[in-house]
């Protein structure tokens, strides 16, 4: 048995270019569709990308921002110093220096309120009052005692007093 001669035959040869040429332009059309799928694939990635670092970068700034901000509020709520302010030292007329190594036994008797949390310091308020104004200081052979009048409670402790002069 023997195959026709189909190439002699110019219907059939006409049938097969035309499968062949479908069969190229089906490709070249693939490709085509193929490429621009791939090309917008591509820039919608890139797109993604982008938005992914910049969301990144966003995310640690908030992160910092928000510990920076934790940090920020731990020392809003402590004692971070603490003053103390003489309302008569006009009326005593005491030297810069009596003044000065007075306050600076006040603040030594203080010194364990700082970096204490407020409400804490706040509660036992009534306790340092008593505290400073039962001790006796003494500058320069000369006892003192302290009197408060005011105290503010911040983040600084601010304690108006008035100074006692030794009695004779």
């Amino acid at each position: 048995m023997r195959i026709p001669p189909y190439y002699k035959r110019p219907g059939w040869q006409r049938f097969f270019a035309g499968i062949v040429i479908g069969v190229l332009i089906g490709w070249v059309f693939f490709l085509y569709q193929y490429g621009l799928i791939y090309e917008e694939l591509m820039v919608k990635l890139s797109e993604q990308e982008v938005t992914i670092q910049s969301q990144t970068r966003t995310i640690e700034e908030l992160r910092s921002q928000q510990k920076e901000e934790n940090e920020e509020n731990a020392r809003k709520l402590t004692v971070q110093k603490i003053e103390i302010h003489f309302t008569n030292t006009q009326r005593l007329r005491l030297n810069q220096l009596t003044l000065f190594e007075l306050q600076q036994q006040a603040l030594e008797e203080l010194a364990f309120l700082e970096r204490k949390n407020i409400a804490s310091v706040s509660e036992t308020r009534d306790l340092m009052k008593k505290m400073l104004e039962n001790k006796l200081f003494v500058v320069d052979e000369n006892r003192f005692q302290l009197e408060i009048e005011e105290v503010y409670l911040t983040t600084t402790l601010e304690i108006y007093a008035k100074i006692i002069p030794p009695r004779s």
